[in-house]
C-alpha cells in the first residue's frame, strides 16, 4: 500500500513493460506491486501511458512459446484498458530518444524510447524495475522493488 500512496500524488504516470508482465502473469515476487500501480490508474484517480515498445516486449514471449491465450489477454489490455494510452512512436520521441542515448551512454534503444514517450507526454512518473533507470534526471522513476 505504500505504492499506492505514492502513485496517489501523481497525475499522470508512464508504465514500462515490465510491470505489466508482472500483473497479468501473477508474478509471485512482483505481481500484488504491480497491481497497486494497475489498481490506481483504473480507479479513476490518473491516467497511465504506455508505448508500442511495451506491447512489443510483452508479445515476443507468448509468441514464441506459441501461447495465443495470452498474447490476447496481454494485446487486450495494453489496446483497450480502462485509463491506459497506448503512444506510437512518433519521429519527436525517436529523436529525443537518441539524445537520451547520447547523454546516458549505457542506455538501452528500448528504454530510451520508453523514456521519450513518458517525457513527450509528460508523464510526472515512470514506473518500472529497471534500477539503473533511476539514474536518468529527466523524470522522476519508481522502481517496484523498492515497494516490496
Amino acid at each position: 500500500m505504500k505504492l499506492t500512496k505514492e502513485l496517489q500524488r501523481y497525475n499522470s504516470l508512464f508504465i514500462d513493460t515490465a510491470p505489466f508482465i508482472y500483473f497479468i502473469e501473477k508474478h509471485p515476487k512482483f505481481g500484488s506491486v504491480a497491481k497497486e500501480v494497475v489498481d490506481v490508474f483504473q480507479s479513476d484517480k490518473l491516467q497511465a501511458f504506455s508505448s508500442v515498445v511495451t506491447l512489443t516486449e510483452v508479445l515476443a514471449k507468448p509468441y514464441q512459446v506459441g501461447n495465443e491465450t495470452l498474447a490476447k489477454k496481454f494485446s487486450e489490455f495494453l489496446i483497450y484498458g480502462k485509463h491506459l494510452s497506448l503512444l506510437e512512436i512518433s519521429t519527436s520521441i525517436a529523436e529525443r530518444a537518441a539524445r537520451l542515448r547520447g547523454q546516458y551512454f549505457w542506455l538501452r534503444t528500448v528504454d530510451a524510447l520508453q523514456i521519450s514517450a513518458s517525457l513527450y507526454v509528460n508523464a510526472n512518473v515512470f514506473i518500472t524495475n529497471d534500477k539503473p533507470l533511476k539514474q536518468v534526471k529527466e523524470i522522476n522513476v519508481i522502481v517496484l522493488e523498492d515497494y516490496l
